[in-house]
């Protein structure tokens, strides 16, 4: 599977990578960036009235991707919830997991 890991707050991240790293997940890429409220606050004036928004508050993200197995996207979730951190239930994560036809190279 083809893992796309988003995270919704750079706060977690580094706890996310350990958890990646334990679950055998070891060289995704992971990108940072803003998200589309920070973007939008700061290059759109028109939205600077919104700045108090809780999704515009969390400003930057951070997107994991790499090839996994479901069943080590799950332990590396598990793991994170039994040390107190559900980021499902907060809302501070979504992960993709897309089939792959084949891997080259």
């Amino acid at each position: 599977m083809y893992m796309i890991l988003h995270l919704y707050s750079d706060k977690y991240l580094d706890d996310m990578i350990l958890a990646l790293s334990e679950a055998g997940i070891e060289d995704p890429i992971v990108l940072s960036g803003e998200t589309l409220g920070q973007k939008m606050l700061y290059d759109i004036p028109l939205f600077a009235s919104f700045k108090d928004s809780p999704d515009i508050r969390q400003g930057f993200g951070s997107v994991i991707m790499g090839v996994a197995a479901k069943e080590d996207v799950d332990f590396a979730l598990a793991e994170l919830t039994e040390s107190g951190l559900d980021l499902l239930k907060m809302g501070m994560v979504k992960v993709f997991l897309i089939p792959i036809g084949e891997i080259i190279g």
